[in-house]
């Protein structure tokens, strides 16, 4: 067994490449070797490009309020306590609502691969306020 606390990492303002609007990045001081875990903070409005996981991914909402969507046109509002899973190579985005702070746990899978992430391009206005 291992403990350890979210906040002794320092977290980073996620990349302008893979994000629109403020979102602050924390990897889990006790990642497991078969999962890339990490504390996502969005700002109101901020949401992740367009990306694909090859293992999936699977979202847990801690508080606040959000979005996700996928290339099927579908989105779903999230709110705490909220689970997203994201099939292999499902190519989508998710983010904060337009009035609200969201924090999440994002956990990429990684047994077959690196869990690493494949960006896109930027969510327009549009895709976001389906």
């Amino acid at each position: 067994m291992r403990h350890e606390t979210f906040g002794k990492v320092e977290a980073r303002p996620g990349p302008e490449e893979w994000f629109t609007g403020r979102v602050w990045m924390e990897p889990s001081p006790a990642e497991p070797p078969e999962a890339g875990v990490f504390r996502v903070a969005f700002e109101p409005g901020a949401r992740t490009n367009w990306h694909t996981h090859p293992e999936g991914q699977v979202l847990f909402v801690v508080s606040g309020y959000g979005r996700a969507g996928n290339d099927a046109g579908e989105t779903v509002e999230l709110s705490p306590g909220d689970a997203v899973s994201f099939a292999p190579g499902e190519r989508h985005w998710h983010g904060a609502a337009p009035d609200s702070f969201m924090v999440h746990l994002a956990v990429n899978p990684a047994a077959g691969s690196d869990g690493g992430t494949d960006w896109g391009e930027a969510v327009t206005d549009e895709e976001y306020s389906r």
